[in-house]
């Protein structure tokens, strides 16, 4: 019973030190095509949820599953899942960072131009938060967004790429 005890004491201690940071939530954003920075001309919305952890130094790791549809048609263009890795700075309720989102999953072909079903996506995106409470955050981001085919005849002249901007509602501990 004592090495029991000591045992789910000394876990408790491991939880303690970790003191990790990190949360979850939901995003919008929205495609804004700028000719010299576009490939896209449509008007694009992307959905999804998400959840990382990041440890004393700042350094970020999580996943995410979103949705990208056409404002106009309605039409799905493509369904991700994948990893965030990132780095962040912390200054009381400002939290600022810069991640890499990578993910494969759907893409319509017909958008692409390919034959292929299977696509990637990559977004690389700064963002800064402000924590309104001590478990929720709101965050605005900004970067450039990557979709294409990983078909091996179509992998980089199907990518559509353009900037992105959206929004974060992160619940976690911060």
């Amino acid at each position: 019973m004592k090495r029991t005890i000591l045992f789910a004491g000394l876990m408790v201690l491991v939880v303690f030190a970790a003191s990790a940071r990190g949360g979850g939530g939901i995003f919008h954003g929205a495609y804004y095509p700028v000719q010299e920075y576009s490939n896209v001309d449509r008007d694009v919305r992307v959905l999804g949820g998400y959840g990382y952890g990041a440890d004393r130094r700042g350094t970020r790791h999580g996943g995410f599953g979103l949705v990208i549809h056409d404002e106009d048609t309605g039409e799905l263009i493509g369904a991700f899942g994948g990893i965030i890795s990132g780095s962040q700075l912390r200054s009381g309720p400002l939290t600022l960072s810069l991640n890499l989102w990578t993910g494969v999953g759907y893409v319509d072909p017909w958008y692409l131009g390919s034959r292929v079903e299977l696509g990637y996506l990559a977004e690389a995106t700064a963002e800064a938060g402000f924590r309104l409470l001590p478990w929720f955050q709101v965050s605005v981001y900004g970067g450039m967004h990557a979709v294409g085919s990983l078909d091996p005849a179509y992998l980089i002249s199907s990518a559509r790429y353009t900037p992105v901007l959206g929004t974060r509602l992160t619940w976690g501990r911060f």
